[in-house]
């Protein structure tokens, strides 16, 4: 790859050029006096000619001082690397790409793609690293770097939210790869997405399909007995909740939230007191403003103490999961090696 900043001008084309415009003769409209010669026009084509010889080696000493900067394919890909193992993704992702276009037909392409791809994972665009990585994946298949093309899809929908997508592509990668350890490794992350997800029953499942040399390994029976644990979890029942909020805050209060409680019965209470005194003195429009309002707040109450307890019930399952994680010493990562990126759950003993 060559950056020119300056090209060096034929001087030879130039002077050609040049001669023919000052030859160039005048128009019959422009005056000429009557006593010029032709030795006079000479002698002026000759002044305009020492000029230009006088010029154009000078600029031709500024146009072309500049040297070509020579960078080949191992000048750039070290320059990208260090980008990347300095935390620069922003950069890294641009010198990759440049390393792509200009040296297609190097052996370290699909690094650079690979890279690419991880570079927008750390920068969190996670649309585009999906895009990156499933680009590498559809070329390059069950391959070591396609499967873990595929491995980074499904942490990068995990980081999106999108837990849906990520269960479906792991299950895609054991179609894909047809081998037992891609196996264990996908049904175990996937047990765990169930589990961040809140869903006990299908997580349970996933650890059930992984094989017995995979259950040791990644010491399913011990997860197995604490995930028995779940049904002495902290549930608060959404109907009971309603029922109680029939008493302004109530509900609140089976949920524990008694402040919420507390200010919820204060006014609802305040403005129904209000609107039954504003009608006993035949306030009507001042007891109907604050019937609508004390309304509002009543059954703000009754919602919002229903919605209590599904909130309760979530925070305490995503205790119990974080618990879980914490004792098997489980957890999602990306190891950065220098030829390869190792994803997957880590376990710690």
């Amino acid at each position: 790859m060559v950056y020119s900043p300056g090209k060096k001008p034929d001087l030879r084309k130039v002077y050609i050029r040049l001669f023919f415009i000052f030859r160039h003769q005048p128009s019959a409209s422009t005056f000429q006096p009557p006593t010029a010669s032709l030795h006079i026009r000479k002698f002026v084509l000759t002044l305009r000619m020492v000029f230009v010889l006088l010029i154009l080696p000078s600029a031709s000493v500024v146009l072309g001082g500049q040297e070509n900067i020579l960078i080949n394919a191992d000048t750039q890909m070290k320059y990208a690397d260090d980008c990347f193992a300095g935390h620069d993704y922003g950069t890294a992702t641009v010198e990759y790409k440049k390393f792509v276009y200009f040296f297609p037909r190097d052996e370290r392409v699909l690094h650079a793609q690979f890279n690419i791809g991880m570079s927008l994972f750390h920068l969190k665009d996670y649309a585009a690293a999906i895009n990156q990585f499933t680009s590498i994946l559809d070329k390059q298949g069950a391959s070591p770097v396609g499967i873990e093309s595929g491995w980074m899809i499904s942490r990068s929908y995990q980081r999106s939210g999108n837990y849906r997508a990520a269960v479906d592509q792991l299950t895609y990668l054991i179609q894909l790869s047809g081998d037992a350890a891609v196996a264990d490794k996908a049904w175990h992350q996937i047990g765990w997405l169930y589990l961040e997800s809140g869903d006990f029953d299908k997580a349970q499942a996933a650890f059930d399909r992984i094989s017995l040399s995979g259950r040791t390994a990644f010491d399913i029976q011990t997860l197995d007995t604490q995930l028995k644990e779940q049904a002495a979890i902290p549930q608060k029942n959404p109907v009971t909740a309603g029922i109680l909020s029939v008493v302004p805050g109530g509900g609140y209060f089976y949920c524990g939230r008694y402040r919420d409680s507390l200010i919820a019965f204060f006014f609802t209470s305040v403005f129904m007191v209000g609107a039954v005194e504003s009608f006993d003195q035949d306030l009507y429009a001042l007891g109907g403003m604050m019937s609508l309002v004390g309304l509002g707040f009543y059954s703000g109450s009754i919602y919002g103490g229903i919605n209590s307890a599904y909130k309760f019930n979530q925070a305490k399952k995503s205790e119990f999961v974080q618990q879980l994680k914490k004792s098997a010493g489980a957890d999602f990562s990306a190891h950065i090696q220098k030829d390869k990126i190792l994803l997957g759950m880590t376990c710690q003993f």
